[in-house]
């Protein structure tokens, strides 16, 4: 009876897709602690306005919040396009979508009127029946967490796979 011996394969650590995928999960990651430095700021440290601006506050800008969620959702449809059978990453870029929609009338207002900080669709005083009970700073922590979590989930899932 022969023994067979199993080859050592190496795995091939990245591809193009999946140091994007890395990227943005790390980056998104540090976005994500940038609204818990800001949640800890308000809700526990009882901070307000500008003294509530997260870690790196010079980037607590409409026009930083635009570019960045355009960039998230950017990269998510082209991995998408790439790892279709990725249900995480559809998630996530669904949920993306809608946070830049959110940006999309933020930054509306904001070039309109010059007004800084308004509701968006859904935080408090939003266009949509009056919002959610939600200041805007916790409504985009809750999305930014949403958005996080499945895409580290796949971005797991896709480094099992490589």
């Amino acid at each position: 009876m022969a023994v067979q011996v199993a080859r050592y394969r190496p795995r091939v650590v990245a591809t193009g897709w999946l140091t994007l995928l890395s990227i943005l999960a790390v980056s998104q990651t540090l976005h994500l602690l940038e609204h818990v430095a800001q949640m800890v700021q308000i809700h526990i440290l009882g901070l307000s306005g500008a003294s509530a601006q997260g870690i790196v506050g010079q980037l607590n800008v409409e026009w930083i919040h635009f570019i960045w969620n355009s960039w998230v959702l950017f990269a998510l449809l082209m991995l998408v396009r790439r790892l279709r059978s990725s249900w995480w990453l559809v998630a996530t870029a669904l949920l993306a979508g809608w946070h830049l929609a959110e940006h999309l009338v933020i930054m509306g207002t904001y070039l309109s009127t010059g007004a800084v900080g308004s509701p968006g669709l859904l935080s408090a005083g939003g266009l949509i029946n009056g919002g959610l009970p939600l200041a805007r700073p916790d409504l985009h922590f809750i999305y930014n967490l949403a958005e996080t979590i499945p895409l580290l989930i796949g971005w797991r899932v896709e480094l099992n796979r490589a």
